[in-house]
């Protein structure tokens, strides 16, 4: 049970049109929320967002965005206000993974993944940011990993980006919190999403990997982020950090 009704707040979700950024729009959904998704994938975006309508008849936008680009994410949290008349909470969960050895990351994946997991969350956050102080009153989730606070083989770039997220979101937090602005930054470990298909480069042996072990639920993590939207605004939850119990 949700420490407070969410219905009516206006959550902006990046990534959203799968994993775990479609789990986090069907559960602010049934929580009555209005939505404004985002995503680069147009047709998925759009499949999701009428099959919320359908079943919670709440708003729901579908924005199809490139969270590389801050006129793009600028755009979006425009179209959120100016459409719903306000920004309640901003989930900056768009990202990607390229793994490998570190002399086989080459600078276009490198490229790839800096822009869209740590650029694409310092322009939601800035755009969210400005959008929430005249109520001074918001949440700012950034999805990072696990992978931000460890060291794993065959990561190193991807480690990378999600500990330059953990090092934002910690600035921000500060900065934020003279504004009444909540910031919370989640690092979760595997989740099994489609994030995981095409992969051919495993670190460990594979069968010492089980996804009914090794992965957690998007519905999980959706979860928590949801429990933590609820909570009031007089205090706030800095990180979580979650990873399957055995």
């Amino acid at each position: 049970m949700t420490a407070r009704s969410l219905a009516g707040q206006v959550v902006c979700i990046t990534g959203a049109s799968r994993g775990l950024g479609a789990a986090l729009a069907r559960g602010f959904a049934a929580e009555g929320c209005r939505l404004v998704l985002a995503a680069r994938g147009e047709v998925e975006l759009e499949t999701l967002a009428a099959e919320l309508r359908d079943l919670h008849g709440v708003d729901v936008i579908a924005a199809p965005t490139d969270v590389r680009q801050a006129t793009r994410v600028q755009a979006l949290v425009d179209l959120a206000v100016t459409s719903m008349g306000q920004l309640d909470v901003m989930i900056n969960n768009a990202g990607l993974a390229v793994y490998g050895p570190v002399e086989s990351i080459t600078e276009p994946d490198f490229e790839r993944m800096w822009r869209t997991n740590v650029n694409g969350v310092i322009f939601g956050s800035q755009a969210a940011l400005a959008a929430m102080k005249p109520r001074r009153r918001g949440l700012i989730v950034n999805i990072s990993s696990i992978a931000g606070k460890l060291h794993l083989p065959g990561e190193s770039a991807y480690n990378a980006t999600k500990w330059a997220v953990n090092g934002f979101t910690g600035t921000l937090r500060l900065e934020a919190a003279r504004h009444g602005i909540r910031v919370t930054c989640v690092c979760p470990g595997g989740i099994d999403t489609p994030f995981w298909e095409g992969m051919d480069f495993h670190p460990f042996p594979t069968d010492r990997i089980r996804p009914d072990r090794d992965f957690m639920k998007p519905e999980e993590v959706a979860e928590t982020i949801i429990h933590i939207a609820a909570a009031g605004d007089r205090y706030l939850v800095p990180e979580v950090v979650m990873q399957p119990l055995i």
